[in-house]
């Protein structure tokens, strides 16, 4: 097979890659090693700045659409508010943070980028590179081999492209650990009526955070009968509001 442009990874920053390259006229092709339908929610925002970025490639108005419009932020421990923050004051068209869940955003660039003739070939990793004066030709783990004049990796943590162009990943380390969990949870009575509960309840998933172990007591609520808690984790009443809404579940190391 061959194509202008290879990328290896269809995450929002592959996918996005192609979107603008098949809108400005290139040939792309798009590889991931993940099976159709096997994602999962991750990341749960979309700034500002992002759909401004998207807004020329037809993505920005599905996403906005598509999300909840949050346009204050706010940080709890439990019940006590630590960090409001505040987004409706931004000068943008986009005066909010935007609650999606990560598999949202990749079905609406997928769609876009079908719209545009592109598609996404899976289950399918590039395993290696050789690269010449004229491009570069990918091998596939399924024994394929693809010769593209561009190769694009955006293939994650463990980037094959990255390591074997020699770049190197580096950066710091958090002090805390984190645990990120898709969750189903009841809608409480009298609290479906929020736009943010709504679209909770439809979704039928919520993220949580929480920065220390649930302490005993009535206070502490259920983890799902089929997903047991991890250990360290508070546990989250369902009538917790919705501004903990697809946040993260974070507990300190014992360290």
């Amino acid at each position: 097979m061959n194509a202008e442009v290879l990328i290896a990874g269809a995450g929002p920053a592959g996918l996005t890659a192609a979107i603008v390259l098949a809108q400005r006229g290139r040939q792309v092709m798009i590889v991931d090693a993940q099976a159709k339908g096997a994602n999962t929610f991750r990341a749960a925002v979309v700034h500002s700045r992002t759909l401004e970025v998207l807004e020329p490639y037809g993505v920005a108005d599905r996403l906005a659409a598509h999300g909840i419009h949050t346009p204050v932020f706010t940080i709890r421990d439990r019940d006590k508010v630590l960090v409001p923050v505040p987004f409706d004051g931004l000068p943008t068209a986009y005066p909010y943070t935007l609650m999606i869940s990560q598999a949202d955003t990749e079905a609406c660039l997928l769609a876009r980028l079908e719209e545009l003739g592109g598609k996404v070939i899976r289950p399918a990793r590039v395993s290696g590179i050789e690269q010449d004066a004229d491009g570069v030709t990918a091998a596939l783990d399924d024994g394929q081999r693809i010769r593209a004049a561009y190769l694009i990796g955006a293939d994650g943590l463990n980037s094959t492209v990255r390591q074997s162009a020699g770049i190197g990943f580096t950066g710091g380390t958090y002090a805390e650990s984190f645990v990120l969990a898709d969750v189903r949870l009841p809608s409480p009575a009298g609290r479906a009526g929020s736009r943010a509960g709504r679209a909770a309840h439809r979704a039928g998933r919520r993220r949580l955070r929480s920065p220390r172990a649930a302490q005993p007591g009535p206070r502490a609520g259920r983890p799902h009968p089929r997903r047991p808690q991890p250990p360290g984790l508070a546990a989250v009443r369902p009538e917790q509001k919705a501004s903990r809404v697809n946040a993260r579940l974070i507990r300190r190391d014992a360290s």
